[in-house]
């Protein structure tokens, strides 16, 4: 995993969060790709995404958030997507028109009714 980047996750009863941190491109992606699918095996009711630390997200790492979401309603579950309003990864899901793909909060205290 590059420097550039961290990801950790952490599983609650019902939901697990994934804590991402740093850049998401190309070459960080599949790191991304491989902690979701961690986070998502076996299927909590949530997983929460918290992209707050990310500091730039390119198209490689939007495939992997539609990919996990697309998972995330196969099983049954749901993928939440933390991303403070104004940030860099924000911008990039509604430059993409994913901010109706994605579910987004803007912090952890606004997930507390799916989260359950």
């Amino acid at each position: 995993m590059s420097t550039l980047f961290t990801v950790s996750v952490e599983r609650t009863h019902d939901h697990t969060v994934l804590h991402a941190r740093g850049e998401i491109d190309m070459g960080t992606a599949p790191a991304l790709t491989d902690a979701l699918r961690t986070a998502q095996e076996p299927a909590p009711q949530v997983v929460v995404v918290d992209l707050t630390d990310v500091t730039f997200l390119a198209s490689a790492g939007l495939a992997v958030l539609v990919k996990a979401t697309q998972r995330a309603q196969a099983t049954g579950s749901r993928l939440l997507v933390i991303t403070p309003q104004g940030s860099v990864v924000r911008r990039a899901i509604a430059v993409s028109s994913l901010e109706h793909v994605l579910t987004l909060a803007e912090d952890r205290d606004a997930t507390g009714s799916v989260e359950g």
